[in-house]
Order: C-alpha cells, then structure tokens, then sequence
C-alpha cells in the first residue's frame, strides 16, 4: 500500500504517522505556519473592507471658526465631500492651519504636524488631507506681518502660497494622498460663512 493510500484508509495511526520524508521537527513547522496563518486570517480580512476614515482635517485654533469648520464637514459641500465626514475624519489643529505648517516663522512645528500625519495615514488609512484657513487669522499676521492682514487682496494671495507649499510638501511625503486647500472668510455678521477654495482635489465620497 502507497503511503497515500495508507494516509487515508488507516485510522489507527493518526499523528503519529509521518510520511517517509517527513521528521517531527517538520511537522512541528508546518503546524506553526498553519496556526500563524489561522490568526492573521481575521487581520486580513479587516484590510481588505473599505477604510471606514475619508481624511484628516488641518484647521486653525480660532475659536471663532470651531462651530463653522465642523458643521462644514459634516455635511456635504461642494467640490469637497458629496456626503457628512462627521465620524470619519482625524483633525490635526494648530494655529494658522496650513500657515502654521507652511511659514518660516513656525518652522518648529512642521515636523509635529508631519509626524502626526503619518500617524493617521497608519492608523487610519486616510487617503485625503483637507486644509481649512480661514480671514482675519493672527497667525498670518504674526508670520507674514499685520499689513499682510490688513489688506485683503494680500492676505488672499498669502494664502494661496501657503496652501500651494503645503500640498507640494505633501506629494514629496505622501503622493498617493490627495489635497484640498480652502479659504473661509467672514460675511458682512462676522460670521465665517464665505467658502473659497483655493486648491481643488478630488471629491471624496
């Protein structure tokens, strides 16, 4: 009787048979392998379902613009999000927002920002870094000086730059992440209601 045969028709011997080339130091092996694998098989399955987290969120501290940057995210905005974030982002706050990141006057705290970033990349699996600056911030007059935030068209430009050199920053560390910058001014209540947005990416769903 082959050794085949033999496996499957006798009853008798159960684990103590070993195939010819086959020692017990083999065995030992593959059953490891097999056990390693049983456990890693709800780990795998977890990463192959759609990551439940869309992005991180780069805000200001202001709290003016709290309530507003919020209320924002969680509900759909154009040429931003076609559906509520609430839930389903990170949120790294500093002052200035991209300007805290961006100008040479905070330096200090760039590679906090970045360090924190890969961290929800690991965590999260985030795909979408959404920037949020917004007017009459005190960071960019501390960074770029008050008469920059005096003037309007000035300020406006700032912003842009700053949100330009932050997402060329980003497509060196991460190019796989896609990038929204946006701008919120006040209306004419003082309320941030004035959605602009300076650099578009892709709409996330």
């Amino acid at each position: 009787m082959s050794w085949s045969n033999h496996q499957s028709n006798c009853i008798c011997c159960h684990a103590s048979v070993l195939p010819p080339n086959v020692n017990r130091r083999g065995v030992l092996r593959f059953a490891a392998l097999g056990a390693a694998a049983i456990a890693l098989t709800p780990r795998l399955a977890r990463a192959q379902e759609a990551a439940p987290y869309k992005a991180m969120l780069l805000s200001c501290v202001d709290p003016r613009t709290q309530l507003p940057v919020a209320t924002w995210m969680d509900q759909p905005a154009t040429r931003s999000h076609n559906t509520s974030l609430s839930g389903k982002y990170s949120q790294f706050t500093i002052a200035g927002a991209a300007v805290g990141i961006a100008a040479p006057a905070f330096k200090a705290w760039r590679e906090t920002f970045w360090d924190n970033f890969g961290a929800s990349i690991q965590l999260h699996e985030v795909e979408n870094l959404i920037a949020v600056n917004h007017s009459n911030c005190g960071a960019l007059g501390i960074a770029y000086g008050q008469d920059v935030l005096n003037d309007p068209k000035r300020e406006l430009e700032t912003h842009v730059t700053v949100m330009t050199s932050l997402k060329h920053e980003l497509s060196i560390r991460h190019p796989k992440v896609n990038f929204q910058g946006w701008y919120v001014a006040q209306d004419n209540t003082g309320t941030f209601s004035e959605w602009k947005n300076l650099i578009q990416g892709p709409m996330i769903s």
